[in-house]
């Protein structure tokens, strides 16, 4: 079930690249449009699809960008804290660039627009992150 959009304020906290792949069209358009829920929706789709675990980690990562967004403008700062750590760690082997796209610049972006919801101590975020790099050693 999609989940309300936040109001447009006008600024992206990151401007998408001109070139990117096919299956990018749809959530740069709707990133945009600052609807980040459906950006998620959108690339989520995508990822099911993928075959490649290395790039579905990659599209996991970069949807949990869009969601850390969509947390942080809804004004729930645990959430788009605990969204860019796992961005953050997916998104590791990626840097700084993959497939056209400025992926230390899309996260600087991105932390820059939530850097408030960042600026609250979160203690439960280095338990979250142990778990998660648990998870994908796997």
């Amino acid at each position: 079930m999609p989940l309300p959009e936040n109001p447009p304020t006008g600024t992206l906290p990151f401007e998408p690249p001109a070139i990117y792949s096919a299956d990018f069209t749809e959530f740069w358009a709707l990133w945009r449009e600052e609807k980040f829920w459906a950006c998620h929706e959108a690339l989520e789709d995508v990822w099911r699809e993928e075959a490649s675990p290395i790039r579905r980690r990659f599209l996991q990562g970069i949807i949990h960008l869009a969601v850390a967004v969509f947390q942080h403008r809804r004004g729930n700062a645990i959430g788009a804290a605990r969204q860019m750590l796992r961005a953050r760690i997916r998104l590791e082997p990626f840097l700084p660039e993959f497939e056209n796209l400025d992926v230390v610049a899309m996260m600087a972006g991105v932390k820059h627009e939530i850097r408030d919801s960042l600026a609250v101590e979160h203690k439960c975020l280095d338990e979250l992150e142990t778990q998660i790099r648990a998870k994908l050693a796997e």
